[in-house]
């Protein structure tokens, strides 16, 4: 697992750094085009506010020159001056300078014979009708060219948005913007939205009454403006920008819009390239919406981050097949390491059984001689009985050594490893249970763990006495092999567990805990010593359940 790990790791550290490397270097090529966007915004919204500073300072100039003068009637007057002042040169987007003479709404006769013999225009002031007290019909107007001509005698304060902006400068006695209007000088098919500034006359004293506030302010020095013209003057008085610029009045809201640059075009733009600004002049508050136009151009390339990106994700692929090949070259190391630890470990236990099985033979050679002397009468009768028991002693390890390779059953191994302790005949040895095939594994480990309990046997337990028994029960249940050593012979109070463990008894638990991941239960009692082994099902190649055999064996 920890060869996927690691590489794993590295992986998906390596990535994401290259990736936010990729990030930072789009990113501040993207800041950079930002940062020249937002100074092009900066540049359009300060045009449009000198322009409106230039455009205000005109109507203060007028105003101080109708005082002086107080020329209000005079148009000759009137148009040298305007003439003077160069409008379609100097202050472009401005549709003229007029004046609206404040009256009493029954008080228009003067302000209608003013029209008629000054203009030529019989209508008088108008609409005719009013719900106002005061009217501010327009005198002077110029230059009066078709357009404003237009508009003479119109009563500005007839219409509520004009209206609004003109009692706002009376009382305050400042410059007031109205909001969107359809100027009365729109005659023609190409019309725009349009505003206007008012300046009041004079300023002697505001009043909370509107109507009073509009007369005491006499008159108003106004300037109309088509919001096209004025924003497309005020951006061309430097280089073009590369922008698309909408302009609302108070919020943003299709009759609010003042002017659209792009006409009914889209206005679409993505991530971080559209900036809202504002604009307060008039007491009108105008928001600049400003997008990147056509012509903007891109100085960042994606390029550089995108290689940097591939680069990057390819380097971390690079590290992690590095990383996964060094841990599988480590793991193959452990493992052949882990093996050969293995491999001296098996020569060094194989070394120690043969050791170990050469003295238990030795043991177990004169333990048969000492039992066949016991119960023979002459050297000729121990003579053919030991010989017996040692031709038994070599067919058994012949059938053991051909068992180890094939497999065998539980009582083919018992038989033989006890008719290779014990020697010939078996006696005073019982052994029951069904036919349980096992595999090499399980022959070898039970094998040993038979040689070490019948050669105990044989050395200190019950079976070595005259009148001592050997049971070995077997069954399989439940997936599981079990079997039962009983010895079996006169009570000795001095039959007792042993201090220590010697290497006998440390090899039968290695061969079923370790080898066979089984368990091992003793019970040293003064009759015999009784063992309890268990191990799983999976030891067994073939398990057949069959009728008990059993083979007793009496007294030779």
């Amino acid at each position: 697992m920890r060869k996927y790990l690691v590489p794993a790791a590295i992986l998906v550290v390596s990535c994401a750094f290259a990736l936010a490397l990729a990030a930072l270097v789009w990113r501040s090529g993207t800041d950079g085009d930002r940062l020249r966007f937002d100074g092009f915004a900066d540049d359009a919204v300060g045009r449009i506010g000198n322009r409106i500073s230039l455009h205000m300072s005109l109507l203060e100039a007028t105003r101080a020159h109708l005082r002086v003068t107080n020329e209000l009637r005079n148009k000759d007057a009137f148009s040298a001056y305007v003439s003077g002042l160069d409008l379609s040169h100097r202050y472009g987007g401005i549709q003229g300078i007029g004046y609206a003479e404040a009256v009493r709404a029954g008080d228009t006769a003067e302000a209608a014979s003013f029209l008629s013999s000054t203009y030529n225009i019989e209508t008088g002031v108008w609409p005719a009708e009013t719900d106002q007290p005061v009217r501010t019909p327009i005198l002077l107007l110029e230059p009066q060219d078709r357009r404003n001509q237009a508009a003479m005698g119109y009563d500005m304060l007839s219409n509520p948005v004009r209206r609004e902006a003109m009692v706002r400068a009376a009382r305050e006695d400042t410059f007031a913007a109205t909001g969107p209007v359809e100027l009365v000088q729109e005659i023609d098919e190409n019309r725009q939205a349009g505003f206007l500034v008012y300046l009041p006359l004079e300023t002697e004293g505001a009043s909370a009454d509107a109507g009073k506030a509009v007369l005491l302010a006499k008159g108003f020095v106004y300037a109309p403006f088509r919001a096209g013209d004025f924003i497309t003057a005020a951006l061309s008085s430097g280089s073009a920008l590369p922008l698309k610029l909408r302009l609302y009045d108070s919020r943003i809201a299709p009759e609010q819009l003042l002017f659209d640059s792009t006409g009914a075009g889209p206005f679409e733009t993505t991530g971080d390239f559209r900036t809202f600004r504002r604009i307060d002049f008039g007491g009108r508050n105008w928001i600049v919406d400003l997008a990147p136009g056509e012509d903007f151009s891109r100085t960042a390339s994606d390029l550089p981050a995108v290689l940097l990106a591939v680069l990057g994700v390819a380097l971390s692929i690079l590290l992690s097949a590095l990383a996964f090949l060094q841990a599988r070259r480590a793991e193959a190391v452990a493992a052949l390491a882990a093996a050969s630890a293995e491999s001296l470990a098996q020569k060094d236990l194989l070394l120690r059984e043969m050791n170990h099985r050469i003295k238990n033979s030795i043991t177990r050679m004169l333990a048969m001689a000492r039992q066949t002397s016991r119960h023979s009468s002459d050297m000729d009768e121990f003579m053919m009985s030991y010989e017996a028991r040692l031709g038994a002693m070599a067919k058994s390890q012949e059938i053991l050594t051909r068992s180890g390779r094939r497999g065998a059953t539980v009582k083919e191994l018992l038989e033989a490893e006890l008719g290779q302790v014990f020697g010939g005949s078996l006696q005073n040895c019982e052994l029951c249970g069904p036919e349980v095939e096992i595999d090499e594994k399980a022959v070898q480990a039970l094998g040993l763990t038979f040689h070490e309990l019948a050669t105990n046997a044989l050395k200190y337990g019950a079976i070595a006495e005259d009148d001592g028994t050997l049971t070995v029960v077997w069954s399989l249940t439940a997936g599981e092999i079990a079997i039962e050593w009983m010895e079996k012979g006169a009570e000795r109070p001095e039959r007792s567990e042993p201090v220590r463990k010697g290497f006998g008894t440390r090899l039968i638990e290695m061969n079923i805990e370790r080898e066979l991941g089984g368990r091992i239960e003793r019970n040293f009692a003064a009759s015999g010593l009784t063992v309890a082994l268990r191990f799983p099902q999976a030891a067994s190649i073939a398990a057949n359940a069959r009728p008990k055999q059993s083979a007793t064996v009496g007294q030779a």
